[in-house]
């Protein structure tokens, strides 16, 4: 058969049909079962999925954030079976979050109508770094979540969070192999709540996480980040519980710098939540857990997630009791 140029037209045209048919299939099942790149982190866009899909916003009444200091380590859950005052909880952490990141997270409140309290999950790493989400607009997040594009702005935003297949491709393979197992940091499998328990134990436990403390710096923009949250929510008389998250008992004994380090962080965030406000709750005092519950130096398992927030449960029943 000799391919004219008239059947080579045709071929090719009905190649790239095949081709736009194959992206426009695949980009539709991306859509059906994978996050969409809304933000620059797959677990931010993760929790957007689960929330689209998942919870009645109207009903959130407790907020937990925070980075995966916040996600692993309360289990809202557990707050809410501990808890009379919190009655429907969401874990709105997201790996990696400094505190001006929590603050950029908080701009979506108003997406809960009956917000009462927000619950900020901290240790002294996330205030190491003033990063901020890249290319972040909360509008968009809003209309997302709403149903509210009109059919036009649904295709267009569609379009844009798919126009990369490879990039989409990508992110469908390190779902499956970098997120969904519960004994790995990286795990995204929510409970009902959206908080992700760790179950890493024993041979999981990656050594240098375990022996080997955070870097010291920290970032004096985080802490002014945390005074505006604090204000903020204060002018709109949402409850604010900063948490300090138990770190790992040898750690602290062994590297004084690290002491040093966690104390001054207690001290700075303890100063600015009480002159704005907020209640206080310092587990590495109050409840300092032996390694049974730690998965590595600051993270804890599922067992000491669990403990930790029966005791934020009545913290905050307590706290708001005594006010009513």
């Amino acid at each position: 058969m000799i391919l004219t140029y008239k059947n080579y037209l045709k071929w090719l045209f009905v190649t790239l049909a095949l081709i736009l048919i194959a992206a426009f299939l695949y980009a539709a099942f991306f859509i059906r079962n994978y996050p969409l790149p809304i933000t620059n982190r797959i677990s931010f866009d993760a929790k957007l999925k689960f929330i689209k899909e998942s919870i009645d916003r109207d009903k959130v009444d407790t907020l937990i954030v925070g980075s995966s200091i916040g996600l692993n380590n309360v289990q809202g859950t557990v707050l809410e079976e501990n808890s009379t005052q919190c009655r429907t909880v969401l874990n709105l952490s997201v790996y990696e979050a400094s505190a001006l990141e929590v603050e950029e997270v908080l701009e979506l409140r108003s997406l809960f109508p009956h917000l009462r309290r927000v619950v900020y999950s901290a240790q002294f790493p996330d205030f190491a770094v003033a990063s901020r989400f890249a290319d972040y607009h909360p509008d968009l997040i809003a209309q997302y979540l709403n149903d509210s594009f009109t059919p036009w702005e649904h295709i267009v935003f569609l379009f844009h969070m798919c126009q990369n297949l490879f990039f989409c491709i990508q992110r469908q393979w390190n779902y499956l192999h970098k997120h969904n197992a519960n004994n790995q940091f990286g795990y995204l499998g929510f409970d009902r709540s959206g908080s992700v328990p760790l179950h890493i134990y024993g041979d999981d436990i990656i050594r240098s996480r375990w022996e080997q403390p955070h870097w010291t710096k920290q970032s004096p923009e985080n802490y002014q980040a945390l005074a505006r949250i604090v204000q903020a929510l204060q002018r709109e008389k949402i409850r604010f519980y900063f948490v300090i998250q138990p770190y790992r008992k040898p750690l602290l004994e062994r590297y004084p710098q690290t002491r040093t380090t966690l104390s001054k962080f207690t001290q700075k965030t303890l100063r600015i939540v009480r002159e704005y406000g907020g209640s206080f709750i310092d587990f590495n005092q109050a409840l300092p857990l032996d390694d049974r519950y730690f998965a590595d130096r600051s993270h804890l398992n599922d067992q000491g997630s669990s403990i930790i927030s029966e005791q934020i449960a009545r913290y905050i029943d307590l706290d708001e009791k005594e006010d009513r």
